[in-house]
């Protein structure tokens, strides 16, 4: 099923709530209970929040917001005015999704997706109240009490849909830069990590068993730990076709280690190695002119594995150019999106 659409507005400097209740499609109440639900928003200056209900966040503690999902299908998500108020943000797009882990395999199924706009105040605040009864003109207002947010998203479909409702008041669990906006035919395969020595041909891989058609391939690098990232080039071999440069030398000025990032077709068209921060998404950048593995010539992008199976043996290459320094990325993730052909309930 399709995710539902909504987008919505967050007040800056108010308490932002919103609940959903996630119905099937006899509009019995799904039990969430046992389930954990993240909603993730990345913003117009490509910066990432990530809102867990596996977390003890809270309104009152340092991460002010909270998400929380029950046996009756209720997932309630609020910020508190405290947190809004620093949001300088425009825009953003988000998801809200389900995330299960079955066997070795993170299954996300994205059930809600949208915007995000942010409204700002029209004056300044007001410092000295006196100022304003100078001026009898000028009418005083009381505390208002914050807004409530209120949709409705009816399911169009025979399969389980979401009514999100009225709210009456206000992974160890993916980090932004593991996985991102995931579809309900997207699976997350998570590989080792990889140790990278000089002039050796480091590698990792994963086994997919799944069977399916390719749509979409994305692959994330978690925790880099190297001082000199730019010697250092990443190939992926998937099960059938070419290998795919992924980078090659590339300087990447806002490292530091532990850096984090991921190959999307999700990014912004100008985002690269070299102007990301931690946790960003890019594209790849062609280098294929100068670079080879092993005399094989190489290409620069996941295009071509469309419309071929995702099942087989998917081997990553980390390797150094240089010597005197090794390092090591803490994991990586290989994101495919896929039509499955199994049956689905």
């Amino acid at each position: 099923m399709p995710a539902a659409s909504y987008n919505f507005q967050i007040e800056q400097g108010s308490e932002f709530s919103i609940v959903f209740q996630y119905l099937d499609a006899n509009n019995n109440a799904i039990n969430l209970s046992d389930k954990c639900i993240v909603l993730r928003f990345i913003t117009n200056n490509n910066n990432i929040f990530t809102f867990s209900s596996a977390t003890t966040a809270s309104l009152d503690n340092a991460s002010g917001y909270s998400l929380t999902a029950d046996d009756s299908g209720t997932i309630r998500f609020q910020i508190s005015s405290t947190k809004t108020q620093t949001y300088t943000f425009n825009s953003a797009f988000y998801d809200l999704d389900i995330v299960e882990n079955i066997g070795s395999v993170s299954k996300n199924t994205r059930i809600v997706t949208g915007t995000i706009g942010i409204v700002r105040r029209n004056f300044s605040l007001i410092e000295n109240c006196s100022l304003i009864n100078a001026d009898p003109s000028i009418p005083i207002l009381g505390d208002q009490p914050d807004p409530v947010v209120t949709v409705t998203v009816t399911p169009t479909d025979a399969t389980p849909g979401l009514t999100p409702t009225p709210d009456a008041g206000p992974i160890d669990l993916c980090l932004p830069e593991d996985c991102l906006s995931l579809d309900i035919f997207s699976r997350v395969y998570t590989g080792s990590g990889i140790t990278i020595n000089d002039f050796q041909n480091n590698s990792g891989s994963i086994t997919v068993s799944d069977t399916g058609v390719i749509e979409n391939v994305e692959l994330a690098i978690n925790g880099l730990r190297h001082s000199s990232p730019q010697d250092l080039s990443f190939i992926l071999f998937p099960p059938s076709g070419s290998g795919i440069l992924i980078s090659a030398n590339s300087k990447i000025p806002n490292y530091s280690s532990g850096f984090s990032f991921m190959f999307s077709n999700r990014s912004a068209t100008d985002a690269y190695l070299h102007n990301i921060s931690n946790g960003g998404l890019c594209n790849i950048l062609d280098k294929t002119d100068n670079y080879y593995f092993e005399d094989t010539k190489l290409i620069s992008s996941f295009d071509h594995l469309f419309n071929s199976t995702v099942t087989g043996v998917w081997t990553l290459y980390a390797n150094d150019h240089d010597v005197g320094v090794s390092g090591s990325i803490d994991s990586w993730k290989i994101i495919l999106t896929y039509e499955s052909t199994l049956e689905t309930e």
